[in-house]
């Protein structure tokens, strides 16, 4: 059997089926959570389940949060981690003890999905989504596997977002600011009410420091649910500094002490540690320790989130921001971490918000290289080529991801500094680049 092939073939079919990720199309009613918990039973509810279960939403970092917390976990128990996007492989998604499902397991899973749900749909005329297959796909690996712990990432919202069939134990809550309006509302009041439908009876809500309107919100449904509410608190022992590319420094939570050493570079990546810290120490099941938690921080590469690399004699900053927190959170991280005098390569996904970007290449007067990824839902050149232009920024136009990245080297000098950023998919491709060089 040709192992590649029968992946393939099941890449081909899942894909099919509709994906928010790559088309926004509001005909498709994708947000049913009633749908999702038809095909838990279908499949045999495998959202029921004896692990611990974390479960993670937010608008910027619940990945980094996630992978921290998987990467910790790890180092002691069987953990299953879900997150989303991914870079390169579907497989990337849905780790064991942060290893990839094999394309084997993932396509006999799809298989044994497909041949469950397909006369269902027939029948129905209903069609489940790529992301309500996928996240089932997690659970039965998961399940299969009999992990201690699940730690599962939302796609978008919480309250209909399809991982939230899952019953979880502790629901850790990121912090909330504009993303996905046309689907989560345009006021924080809406998103934070649909971040915050995680939120589950008698449990345990874990969440970061929020502006006053989300955190409202959230203490509001904790107490409608009956559950603890704990807000994260915590000290810098140290001064933030940069040592072999790697964020270093020491905060003070709950009593302790810990040295960060970080391959993502930030102060909100800081915060995304000391949540994850905060989370961890207020798991009554399982034990870790201080030397674990500092390992596990040190151990975690969350690829295109702030990773510093160095190539061809220049130092490359690789971030997937690509909201207004975002690019205010990379605009602290160059006052505070990189050099100021930089050339940035921009590229961006449809209906993504290019206000941020034009602030910050005005304010730091940047050498601008205009790029676009392969992946369907980026957006046009030509669409930001007009915002440039009326805004009176410069640029260097390439084709794609590689040619933008030839030209930074020529535009650029030894020892400077080149940040890429605007969609978590031109990150990708530009951090391939490098590594494939």
């Amino acid at each position: 059997m040709n192992l590649d092939f029968d992946y393939q073939k099941t890449i081909n079919n899942l894909e099919k089926r509709f994906n928010f990720e790559k088309k926004e199309d509001n005909e498709f009613d994708f947000f049913k959570i009633d749908r999702s918990l038809k095909l838990m039973d279908l499949l045999g509810s495998p959202n029921k389940s004896n692990a611990l279960t974390i479960h993670i939403a937010g608008t910027n970092g619940k990945g980094s949060v996630s992978s921290l917390l998987s990467s910790i976990l790890s180092l002691k128990y069987k953990v299953g981690l879900y997150s989303s996007p991914h870079l390169y492989q579907y497989t990337e998604r849905i780790k064991i003890n942060n290893k990839d499902i094999s394309k084997k397991d993932f396509s006999k899973i799809y298989n044994f999905i497909e041949k469950r749900i397909l006369e269902y749909e027939k029948i129905s005329g209903k069609t489940f989504s790529f992301f309500e297959v996928l996240t089932a796909m997690s659970f039965i690996y998961f399940k299969k596997n009999k992990v201690d712990i699940n730690v599962i990432e939302t796609g978008i919202g919480g309250t209909y977002d399809t991982t939230n069939v899952v019953k979880s134990d502790i629901q850790v809550i990121t912090p909330i600011g504009y993303d996905h309006q046309n689907v989560l509302g345009d006021t924080i009041k809406s998103i934070s009410e649909n971040k915050a439908g995680i939120i589950k009876e008698n449990s345990t809500v874990i969440t970061s420091k929020q502006i006053k309107e989300a955190l409202e919100i959230i203490n509001k449904k904790s107490s409608e649910k009956k559950s603890k509410l704990i807000v994260l608190n915590y000290s810098l022992k140290s001064k933030p500094s940069i040592k072999d590319l790697k964020l270093n420094t020491l905060i003070e939570i709950g009593g302790n002490e810990y040295n960060v050493s970080s391959n993502s570079v930030g102060r909100h990546y800081i915060d995304n540690v000391a949540l994850t810290i905060n989370t961890l120490n207020h798991i009554d099941r399982f034990e870790i320790t201080k030397f674990q938690i500092e390992k596990g921080i040190r151990n975690n590469v969350w690829p295109c989130r702030g990773n510093m690399k160095k190539f061809k004699g220049r130092i490359f900053f690789i971030d997937g921001a690509h909201n207004e927190s975002g690019f205010n959170k990379l605009e602290l991280s160059i006052e505070e971490f990189l050099n100021k005098n930089f050339t940035f390569i921009f590229g961006s996904n449809k209906n993504h918000d290019i206000k941020p970007v034009i602030n910050l290449i005005k304010k730091f007067k940047c050498r601008t290289i205009l790029s676009q990824s392969s992946h369907p839902k980026s957006e046009n050149i030509e669409n930001i080529e007009k915002k440039l232009k009326y805004n009176r920024i410069d640029y260097i136009k390439s084709k794609n991801s590689k040619e933008a990245l030839n030209i930074s080297l020529e535009e650029s000098k030894i020892n400077e500094t080149i940040i890429t950023a605007g969609s978590i998919f031109i990150a990708a491709e530009i951090s391939e680049l490098i590594n494939n060089d």
